[in-house]
């Protein structure tokens, strides 16, 4: 990381802001050719210092293709940002706020793993209290991604704001 005045990673309550406030997790994965990024929904756990994000796609499509049984992907999410104008300086740049990680991505066939991403994943959202039908979850795939590293990044005016 270039700017290690913005380093969070060891800070667990900005990573948790971080997180809380970020709505889509952009995952890339290899091709022959050229890396393939796609936004997902997501959810996640802290396991140890280790983190577990979660997300369903649709049985057929790109991604499924590509990720087969498991596969190693970079994926980046981002907390909220916001535009910083210093008139007096005549410049800008952005608050904001990044989850950057690696891991290992595969698909999650157990029931019961599949029933906790489903609530992981509606819990970010906060629609943990939605009835929602699990019957409709035999039309979509769950992934999880094993995170092996990470860095959370902060701008200072991001970590100022009163963002929760």
């Amino acid at each position: 990381m270039r700017r290690i005045d913005r380093d969070c990673t060891s800070n667990p309550e900005i990573v948790r802001r971080c997180l809380k406030q970020a709505q889509l997790l952009n995952i890339a994965v290899n091709t022959d050719t050229v890396p393939y990024i796609i936004p997902l929904c997501f959810g996640e756990e802290e396991k140890d210092g280790r983190y577990v994000f979660y997300f369903h796609k649709a049985k057929e499509g790109t991604l499924n293709s590509l990720i087969k049984k498991e596969c190693l992907c970079s994926f980046s999410i981002t907390g909220r940002c916001s535009l910083f104008m210093d008139e007096e300086k005549r410049t800008c740049n952005m608050n904001y706020a990044s989850f950057i990680g690696k891991g290992r991505v595969s698909l999650v066939e157990n029931e019961d793993e599949r029933n906790k991403a489903v609530r992981l994943i509606m819990e970010h959202y906060d629609r943990g209290t939605f009835n929602l039908d699990m019957r409709a979850m035999s039309a979509i795939l769950i992934y999880r991604i094993d995170t092996d590293e990470y860095t959370v990044k902060a701008t200072k005016g991001w970590r100022d704001e009163e963002c929760l």
